[in-house]
């Protein structure tokens, strides 16, 4: 026994020391040199051995280098396409005996390995020679090439990847067997493949390979891990028999894929010569981002788990996919597919149908995480024709149907748009049919949705296969609601351009406005609203040409465009028809309180109880809030025309106008206006960019028919003429009132060849009665002649005063001055006529130039006050009074019914008696018992009453007492 452990102990010595020393003694530089030529003519290429190399017994017969490096065909230029920090190459025991190296097995640590096509197609691993007859060389070195073939396998996978299908075909199987590696084993490597189109390269790191192939007849494994786009991946698979693959067989294929939880896997068998496959496809995982990510593919939402299924089968000829199940969620799409590669170009086709699908499930498959619910179906058949990408899009022809139900999406964005309603974030209701007759034939879609409580019907056609090319299309599309309706038909792309003709109708604009969270403010009109025409969306700039459209009872037609941005601008010409203003300056709601007054001359007088206007009247002007800072949103150049303009009773001609707007400031030019019979021009400025909103007007009417404008402005009918009008004023404030408030300027005025209707001032004074010192009541048939009357104005605060009316007629001359209060609305005006006596028995009788016919030396003068829409106007006693003895005399000279009372020459009339009764009534509110009849009856004893009277007009005292105590005393 102890000799048996001292023989053992000596063998083991033996061989360490075999192991130790005959490395030392080995001529390493001959075997590095078989080694280097070896790789060169089983490879083509050329080994960089420029670090320290070793032998080593044990394990096994090897070579270890350090600093190596590998070149092809570029490697005459000195560019390696590999390097390596170490490799061993394992060699066969028999090299020992012979002396003839062979390396059997190639172990690399920390390669460095760059893979690059270039512009022409050449590879930085190309070899450096033809070896396709490399073969018939090492089998006649060796003398046997089946047992030379311990082990062989492919030096590298990229690079037997990237050789193609024609370069392993005209590879022999015995270039195969002589390639005598068994096995490649790769640490901490990192491959970069860059090809010649590609923007980045394609980079792995962390490769650790392991590649097993004793024998070529048999079952060659691979098993590999490494880092793709910051993933870890492993690579698992086997080939059964590779010498029979090159031989033309069909041998059994395995490779699975994995990245974490998700795999793909491959399984069949496969052929090279000819080419044919029939294999089964398999991938499955929790997250069908991760596994887009490793395609470079981000989905902006995980649709989650996934799994793939399908059985592929194909020769060069043709190529089949059957029994495709692709399971999303709660997706189920099934399908099938053929290809017909025996033609210069590629035929494909197939049919995918999906049931029952959910709409939430494919939009977060189209990346939109939106919340949504509702049923997807489809079945469609396509057909294709091409060999790249876009040539099989561009190819594409879809027939089938697509059908939506129960559908709800959230998630729109909306709410902050129409005034924060929760429901303008969610379509509901959403039901939609879409069919397609083949690309060539328009697609059609129909159905309905619900937004916020409104249904809407949908219809629509589109050449789907020109926007799927992404070049414009022609699409039509349809919505109707209750509250609007709309359609486009025209052209559109992929990227949002629109050319086309845009249809809208509304009964109701001011109320959809105030839906959509954009309300108009109040007032009235904004209601039906109605536009067509050729619409434009290109970038940031929509254009509208030929747009008819209706606004209540507004028509006309606008070109022009709005440039989006920071701040839009719009630039447009607009020419009307008609522009009808009632709807939103009170128009109608004002003439239906001042018809009445308007309607008869006779109702002219400012004293009539039912007259004038009513605009402005005991309401005042309004206190509502005035802004123009919206004048700061856009900039905007506006060109108008209009052949009328209809405000009330207000009509304007033909008329043009252009509007600015420029950094909040409105500028508005009156170009051209045609009214009445005269015309104008003028200037409005309106201010937005100031704290305070601010106006500025100027105008000049001029050959104006007065009494038709007047009376359907103001429902003023007192002046017939033709008027000239002067307007030059500026005021500002954040109200109605407090603009008319601080109204200042000029304004000036003349009427031409008219008169003052329903007062005739000569006649009243020549025939002076007790109905001139009670108030001049409005006669319809009455008129004073001018030939002119003018005056000018001086505004201060809302207030106009004026020292220089003037009105000169044939029979009076008549002067004057007062005040208009705007902001009371009030009146406070004294004029003072000058009349000829008579014209009774007087010739006519020519007159030298410049003379005028001699007028009274007395006028009577007239007090015009009280609210401008209803004034009261009587004479100034006052004024006559303080010359009593010429005034008396004045009077006797007129005559009148007044002075042959005064004097008992006749009786007062029943009808001055009633007036007498209606003026009391009106100066007493009402509220007086007194009956005038009754007191000249003497049935009543009520002088105090007729002195009050007196008092209270002003009027001499014992006045009425003389009047009506004649009569008294006569029938006593």
């Amino acid at each position: 026994m102890r000799r048996l452990l001292i023989g053992l102990g000596s063998l083991l010595f033996m061989l360490a020391t075999i192991i130790l020393v005959v490395p030392l003694f080995l001529p390493k530089d001959e075997i590095k040199r078989q080694v280097v030529e070896q790789v060169d003519k089983r490879f083509g290429w050329r080994v960089r051995l420029d670090g320290p190399v070793s032998l080593s017994l044990f394990p096994g017969f090897s070579l270890v280098a350090e600093d190596i490096g590998l070149a092809g065909e570029a490697g005459a230029d000195g560019i390696e396409f590999a390097k390596a920090e170490r490799v061993e190459f394992g060699l066969a025991w028999g090299g020992l005996v012979s002396g003839n190296i062979q390396v059997t097995g190639i172990a690399l640590d920390k390669p460095d390995i760059y893979l690059e096509i270039g512009p022409n197609g050449t590879t930085s691993w190309e070899p450096r020679r033809d070896i396709s007859d490399i073969g018939d060389l090492i089998e006649a070195e060796t003398g046997d090439a089946e047992t030379d073939a311990v082990a062989e396998a492919t030096p590298a996978p990229a690079p037997a990847s990237e050789a193609g299908p024609a370069e392993t075909a005209a590879a022999p199987e015995g270039y195969l067997k002589s390639i005598g590696v068994d096995s490649l084993q790769i640490t901490g490597g990192t491959v970069t493949y860059k090809a010649p189109d590609a923007a980045e390269p394609v980079r792995i790191s962390n490769l650790d390979l392991s590649l097993q192939a004793p024998s070529l007849s048999g079952e060659v494994d691979l098993t590999s891990s490494f880092t793709f786009r910051e993933m870890p991946v492993a690579v698992a698979g086997s080939l059964t028999n590779p010498l029979a693959l090159m031989g033309g067989e069909q041998v059994p294929v395995d490779l699975k894929i994995s990245s974490g939880e998700n795999s793909v896997s491959v399984t069949g068998q496969s052929g090279l010569d000819p080419m044919r496959a029939e294999l089964a496809l398999s991938a499955a995982g929790p997250s069908l981002k991760a596994l887009a990510a490793l395609a470079g593919q981000d989905l902006a939402a995980d649709p989650g788990a996934f799994a793939v299924s399908a059985k592929v089968a194909g020769t060069e000829a043709m190529l089949s996919l059957a029994d495709l199940d692709i399971t999303l969620g709660q997706l189920s799409l099934g399908g099938a597919a053929d290809a017909d590669l025996s033609g210069s170009v590629p035929e494909v086709s197939g049919r995918l149908v999906l049931k029952d699908g959910s709409i939430a499930d494919l939009l977060q498959l189209a990346g939109r995480d939106l919340p949504a619910s509702g049923k997807l179906s489809l079945d469609l058949a396509f057909a294709t024709v091409g060999q790249t990408g876009e040539e099989l899009l561009a190819g594409l022809d879809i027939t089938g149907s697509v059908r939506i139900a129960e559908g709800e999406i959230g998630g729109l964005g909306l709410a902050s748009a129409v005034g924060g309603d929760p429901e303008a974030d969610r379509l509901t209701n959403l039901a939609m049919d879409i069919d397609l007759q083949g690309l060539e034939n328009p697609i059609s879609l129909s159905g309905a949705l619900s937004w916020r409580g409104e249904a809407f019907s949908l219809t629509g056609e589109g050449d789907t296969a020109r926007l799927l090319a992404g070049g414009a299309a022609p699409v039509s599309v349809s919505v109707k609601g209750n509250r609007v309706s709309a359609g486009f038909n025209g052209r559109a792309s992929r990227d949002g351009a629109l050319d086309g003709a845009v249809s809208v109708d509304t009964a109701d604009l001011r109320g959809l406005m105030a839906w959509l969270g954009k309300p108009l403010g109040s007032g009235g009109g904004l209601k039906r609203f109605k536009a067509s025409g050729i619409f434009g969306v290109a970038g940031e700039t929509i254009s509208f040409e030929e747009t008819r459209f209706t606004l209540d009872d507004t028509s006309g037609e606008a070109n022009g465009r709005i440039v989006l941005g920071g701040k839009p601008s719009v630039t447009a010409r607009l020419d009307l028809r008609e522009l009808v203003l009632d709807p939103y300056l009170g128009g109608a709601s004002s003439s239906g309180a001042g018809s009445g007054g308007g309607g008869g001359s006779g109702q002219a007088s400012g004293n009539s109880s039912a007259g004038g206007g009513k605009r402005g009247g005991a309401g005042g002007w309004s206190t509502e809030p005035i802004d123009f800072s919206g004048l700061n949103a856009i900039d905007a150049d506006f060109k108008l025309t209009t052949s009328e303009i209809r405000w009330d009773k207000i009509k304007i001609d033909q008329s043009a106008l252009s509007t600015t707007i420029k950094n909040g400031v409105l500028t508005a030019n009156l170009e051209k206006l045609a009214l009445y019979g005269g015309s104008g021009t003028g200037t409005v400025t309106l201010n937005g960019a100031s704290a305070t909103p601010q106006v500025a007007a100027k105008f000049a009417l001029a050959n104006l028919n007065a009494y038709p404008l007047l009376r359907d402005a103001a429902d003023f009918s007192w002046i017939e003429g033709k008027a000239n009008i002067n307007l030059d004023v500026t005021s500002k404030g954040g109200s109605e009132q407090a603009l008319v408030q601080a109204l200042n300027g000029t304004a000036n005025y003349t009427f031409a060849d008219g008169a003052i209707k329903g007062i005739n001032v000569p006649q009243m004074v020549r025939g002076l009665s007790v109905e001139t010192l009670l108030g001049w009541q409005a006669n319809p048939s009455a008129k004073t002649d001018f030939s002119s009357l003018g005056s000018t104005f001086q505004i201060q605060n809302g207030i106009a005063k004026t020292d220089d009316l003037s009105l000169i007629g044939p029979l009076v001359r008549m002067t004057g001055k007062g005040t208009t209060d705007m902001p009371a609305q009030r009146l406070s005006w004294r004029v003072e006529p000058k009349i000829v006596p008579t014209l009774e028995g007087q010739a006519p009788q020519p007159r030298r130039k410049g003379e005028d016919k001699k007028l009274a030396g007395l006028g009577v003068p007239i007090v015009i006050e009280g609210p401008w829409n209803d004034p009261r106007i009587y004479p100034d006693i006052k004024g006559i009074l303080e010359n009593p003895e010429a005034a008396y005399k004045q009077l006797q000279q007129t005559g009148g019914e007044l002075i042959s009372i005064l004097q008992g020459k006749k009786e007062p009339s029943q009808e001055l008696v009633d007036q007498a009764n209606k003026v009391i009534n009106q100066a007493t509110g009402g509220k007086t018992q007194i009956d005038v009849q009754k007191v000249l009856d003497g049935e009543v004893d009520d002088e105090e009453v007729l002195k009050a009277v007196e008092e209270g007009f002003g009027l001499p005292s014992g006045l009425l007492g003389n009047v009506f105590g004649n009569k008294k005393k006569n029938k006593n």
